[in-house]
Protein backbone atom coordinates (compact mmCIF):
# COMPACT_ATOMS: atom_id res chain seq x y z
CA UNK A 1 0.00 0.00 0.00
CA UNK A 2 1.15 3.01 -0.79
CA UNK A 3 1.59 5.68 1.89
CA UNK A 4 0.30 8.99 2.13
CA UNK A 5 4.02 10.89 0.87
CA UNK A 6 4.51 8.84 -1.89
CA UNK A 7 0.59 9.82 -3.32
CA UNK A 8 1.59 13.25 -2.53
CA UNK A 9 4.72 12.92 -4.64
CA UNK A 10 2.55 10.65 -8.05
CA UNK A 11 0.04 13.70 -7.47
CA UNK A 12 2.49 16.44 -7.94
CA UNK A 13 3.92 14.61 -10.53
CA UNK A 14 0.78 14.28 -12.78
CA UNK A 15 -0.25 17.62 -12.02
CA UNK A 16 3.10 19.47 -13.24
CA UNK A 17 2.81 16.92 -16.62
CA UNK A 18 -0.89 17.95 -17.26
CA UNK A 19 0.89 21.78 -16.80
CA UNK A 20 3.49 21.41 -18.57
CA UNK A 21 1.03 19.95 -21.53
CA UNK A 22 -0.95 22.79 -20.58
CA UNK A 23 2.49 25.19 -21.37
CA UNK A 24 3.24 23.74 -24.75
CA UNK A 25 -0.17 24.85 -26.05
CA UNK A 26 0.32 27.84 -24.32
CA UNK A 27 3.22 29.12 -26.11
CA UNK A 28 2.20 27.61 -28.65
CA UNK A 29 -0.40 30.24 -29.01
CA UNK A 30 1.50 33.32 -27.84
CA UNK A 31 4.42 32.92 -30.27
CA UNK A 32 1.27 33.14 -32.89
CA UNK A 33 -0.10 35.83 -31.04
CA UNK A 34 -3.62 34.80 -30.10
CA UNK A 35 -5.02 34.12 -26.98
CA UNK A 36 -5.19 30.75 -25.46
CA UNK A 37 -9.20 30.76 -25.49
CA UNK A 38 -8.79 31.63 -29.24
CA UNK A 39 -6.90 29.11 -30.04
CA UNK A 40 -8.96 26.36 -28.52
CA UNK A 41 -11.92 28.27 -30.43
CA UNK A 42 -9.91 27.62 -33.28
CA UNK A 43 -9.54 24.30 -33.11
CA UNK A 44 -13.01 23.49 -32.23
CA UNK A 45 -13.75 25.35 -35.80
CA UNK A 46 -11.11 22.83 -37.28
CA UNK A 47 -12.29 20.22 -35.56
CA UNK A 48 -15.81 20.23 -37.12
CA UNK A 49 -16.68 19.99 -40.04
CA UNK A 50 -20.04 21.90 -39.44
CA UNK A 51 -20.68 25.48 -37.62
CA UNK A 52 -20.87 25.68 -33.98
CA UNK A 53 -23.18 27.78 -31.90
CA UNK A 54 -21.58 30.29 -29.46
CA UNK A 55 -23.66 28.04 -26.54
CA UNK A 56 -22.02 24.50 -27.77
CA UNK A 57 -18.83 26.32 -27.66
CA UNK A 58 -19.24 26.82 -24.20
CA UNK A 59 -20.44 23.53 -23.73
CA UNK A 60 -17.54 21.99 -25.22
CA UNK A 61 -14.90 23.73 -23.75
CA UNK A 62 -16.84 24.10 -20.58
CA UNK A 63 -16.04 27.95 -20.38
CA UNK A 64 -18.49 30.82 -19.39
CA UNK A 65 -20.27 32.41 -21.95
CA UNK A 66 -18.72 35.92 -21.17
CA UNK A 67 -14.94 34.37 -21.95
CA UNK A 68 -16.25 32.26 -25.15
CA UNK A 69 -18.54 35.66 -26.04
CA UNK A 70 -15.04 37.95 -25.36
CA UNK A 71 -12.72 35.89 -27.69
CA UNK A 72 -15.36 35.27 -29.89
CA UNK A 73 -15.91 38.92 -30.42
CA UNK A 74 -11.94 40.18 -30.37
CA UNK A 75 -11.98 37.32 -33.52
CA UNK A 76 -14.64 38.86 -35.35
CA UNK A 77 -13.11 42.70 -34.86
CA UNK A 78 -10.26 40.73 -36.76
CA UNK A 79 -11.68 39.22 -39.56
CA UNK A 80 -11.14 35.94 -38.79
CA UNK A 81 -14.91 34.85 -38.12
CA UNK A 82 -18.45 35.96 -38.43
CA UNK A 83 -21.18 35.74 -36.04
CA UNK A 84 -24.21 34.95 -37.94
CA UNK A 85 -28.14 35.06 -36.27
CA UNK A 86 -29.26 31.43 -35.41
CA UNK A 87 -32.45 30.54 -37.19
CA UNK A 88 -35.11 30.72 -34.46
CA UNK A 89 -33.22 32.13 -31.68
CA UNK A 90 -32.84 35.68 -31.14
CA UNK A 91 -29.85 35.53 -29.07
CA UNK A 92 -27.43 32.51 -29.90
CA UNK A 93 -25.01 33.23 -33.18
CA UNK A 94 -23.50 30.62 -35.30
CA UNK A 95 -19.83 30.80 -35.55
CA UNK A 96 -18.31 31.25 -39.25
CA UNK A 97 -14.76 31.20 -40.09
CA UNK A 98 -14.00 33.70 -43.26
CA UNK A 99 -11.99 32.85 -45.78
CA UNK A 100 -8.90 34.71 -43.48
CA UNK A 101 -9.84 32.77 -40.53
CA UNK A 102 -10.07 29.54 -42.60
CA UNK A 103 -6.28 30.70 -43.62
CA UNK A 104 -5.22 30.99 -40.06
CA UNK A 105 -6.41 27.95 -39.20
CA UNK A 106 -4.98 26.12 -41.79
CA UNK A 107 -1.25 27.66 -40.91
CA UNK A 108 -2.08 27.57 -37.21
CA UNK A 109 -4.22 25.06 -36.22
CA UNK A 110 -3.56 22.44 -38.71
CA UNK A 111 -0.01 22.13 -37.64
CA UNK A 112 -1.40 21.52 -34.11
CA UNK A 113 -3.80 18.23 -35.14
CA UNK A 114 -0.63 16.86 -36.99
CA UNK A 115 1.68 17.57 -33.77
CA UNK A 116 -0.86 15.77 -31.68
CA UNK A 117 -1.00 12.96 -33.99
CA UNK A 118 2.41 12.60 -34.17
CA UNK A 119 2.81 12.35 -30.52
CA UNK A 120 0.31 10.11 -30.06
CA UNK A 121 1.67 8.03 -32.74
CA UNK A 122 4.74 7.89 -30.64
CA UNK A 123 3.01 5.38 -28.31
CA UNK A 124 1.81 2.06 -29.28
CA UNK A 125 -1.92 1.03 -30.03
CA UNK A 126 -1.95 -0.52 -26.91
CA UNK A 127 -0.33 2.41 -25.03
CA UNK A 128 -2.90 4.72 -26.91
CA UNK A 129 -5.69 2.43 -25.66
CA UNK A 130 -3.75 2.46 -22.09
CA UNK A 131 -3.64 6.32 -21.96
CA UNK A 132 -6.79 7.23 -23.17
CA UNK A 133 -8.81 4.86 -20.27
CA UNK A 134 -6.50 6.14 -17.55
CA UNK A 135 -7.46 9.53 -18.08
CA UNK A 136 -10.98 9.02 -18.48
CA UNK A 137 -11.24 7.15 -15.07
CA UNK A 138 -8.98 9.66 -13.57
CA UNK A 139 -10.97 12.51 -15.14
CA UNK A 140 -14.60 10.51 -14.10
CA UNK A 141 -13.11 9.88 -10.46
CA UNK A 142 -11.96 13.77 -9.68
CA UNK A 143 -15.43 14.21 -11.06
CA UNK A 144 -17.00 12.34 -8.86
CA UNK A 145 -14.88 13.70 -5.76
CA UNK A 146 -15.30 17.09 -6.43
CA UNK A 147 -18.92 16.55 -6.53
CA UNK A 148 -18.84 14.72 -3.11
CA UNK A 149 -17.01 17.64 -1.96
CA UNK A 150 -19.38 20.00 -3.26
CA UNK A 151 -22.12 17.97 -1.63
CA UNK A 152 -20.54 18.24 1.32
CA UNK A 153 -19.88 21.76 1.37
CA UNK A 154 -23.48 22.64 0.95
CA UNK A 155 -24.85 20.56 3.46
CA UNK A 156 -21.96 21.65 6.22
CA UNK A 157 -23.25 25.35 4.91
CA UNK A 158 -26.87 24.89 5.40
CA UNK A 159 -26.29 23.10 8.99
CA UNK A 160 -24.24 26.26 10.35
CA UNK A 161 -26.82 28.60 8.94
CA UNK A 162 -28.94 30.00 11.86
Amino acid sequence: MMTDGELAARLAAFNQLYKEMDQVYHQYARDRNISDTALWLLYSLCEEEGPYTQRELCTAWHWPPQTVNSALKSLEKQGILRLDPQPGSRKNKIVRLTSTGQQLVRETIVPVFLAEKRALESLEPEEQEQLLALTKRYSSSLQREMGQYETQLSLERSSAAP
